[in-house]
């Protein structure tokens, strides 16, 4: 008999994709009776809560759908649904993406044979009427992270922000307590995966691209008033770093690999936001890098000489943003 594995999807005015990504569900090779696909409805509003009615009808002893009283994003939808989840691994799966049908089977088999915490694929951005293909752009590669160096070496080379395309032991989750950030409706996973980041002690990385991300040019991130969506990364930085505190992570614990750490979060609560807002082309660029470069240096004051920034010309930019006062 094969391990359960909880599938956690959030939806949110979904109805013109959700019947793609369960079918893409309902076609693994690892089978449905296998599986525990926990459907949060977070106040769509649209026909999305209808649809996943009818795959409940389907099959109403593998599928639970939630509905939630009040939007509330999808950090809030993904902590519902760990609540419920009693699989012994959990994924999660984005409303609008598909999976590979080997996706589940071929993790899960990793899973057993390295005993990790973490099984993750590669993954291939797709659009409207785009050939899904399943390519091999990197080599598989295990990752124990036992030392401060091997910690190191993971945060600068192993570990992204998305949840999806990843099977987790629930074990692992449920001893180290992660959760998502409910206060914010972009980013939350930017805060549960730097957490696991740090907490996890082995990774398996498949290169074959089994998860299909889809450009929904109407996604929530891209629905959002661009200066309101983008300041709640700083929002999520200071989250991140007073979890950290509480779990004893800024006390000296980071001896061995302070300075990849920092690269980290110069990485993705600076350049990320940085480079959203120059691409968006704001009127108010300025104010707004100055925001994101007031608050990094706020916590990490020598930032702009980290070792790290020398690794490729194409920072010389972002440290001269780091730099520079008159902002």
């Amino acid at each position: 008999m094969k391990d359960k594995i909880s599938v956690i999807v959030p939806c949110y005015r979904v109805e013109n994709y959700i019947d793609r990504c369960l079918k893409s569900l309902e076609e693994q090779t690892y089978g449905m009776e296998n599986l525990e696909l926990i459907l949060i409805d977070d106040a769509s509003g649209d026909g999305t809560y209808d649809h996943l009615l009818r795959f409940e009808a389907k099959y109403p002893e593998n599928v639970l759908v939630i509905a939630c009283e009040h939007n509330a994003g999808p950090g809030t939808a993904r902590n519902i649904g760990l609540r419920y989840a009693t699989g012994n691994y959990i994924a999660f799966v984005d409303a609008d993406d598909i999976a590979d049908r080997f996706m589940f089977e071929r993790m899960c088999s990793s899973m057993k044979e390295y005993a990790v915490d973490i099984v993750e694929c590669g993954y291939r951005p797709f659009s409207d009427g785009e050939e899904l293909l399943v390519e091999k752009r990197e080599s598989d590669r295990l990752m124990i992270v036992g030392s401060p160096k091997e910690r190191g070496c993971f945060i600068l080379n192993s570990f992204r922000t998305a949840v999806w395309g990843r099977l987790y032991q629930k074990k692992f989750l449920e001893e180290n307590a992660l959760f998502f950030p409910e206060t914010i409706t972009y980013g939350e996973d930017n805060f549960f995966s730097g957490l696991a980041m740090l907490l996890c002690g082995s990774c398996y990385h498949m290169g074959d691209t089994l998860y299909h991300y889809y450009r929904n040019e109407q996604g929530l991130i891209r629905r959002q008033n661009d200066d309101g969506r983008i300041r709640q990364l700083a929002d999520i930085m200071e989250l991140y770093l007073l979890q950290l505190s509480e779990r004893g992570f800024l006390d000296g614990a980071m001896t061995g690999y302070a300075a990849e750490f920092e690269w980290y979060m110069i990485y993705k609560y600076f350049m990320d936001p940085v480079s959203f807002i120059i691409s968006r082309q704001m009127p108010d660029w300025k104010e707004q890098v100055r925001y994101f470069r007031e608050k990094l240096l706020q916590y990490f004051p020598t930032a702009a000489k980290n070792p790290y920034l020398n690794w490729d010309k194409r920072w010389g930019d972002y440290v001269l943003l780091l730099n520079n006062d008159s902002l």
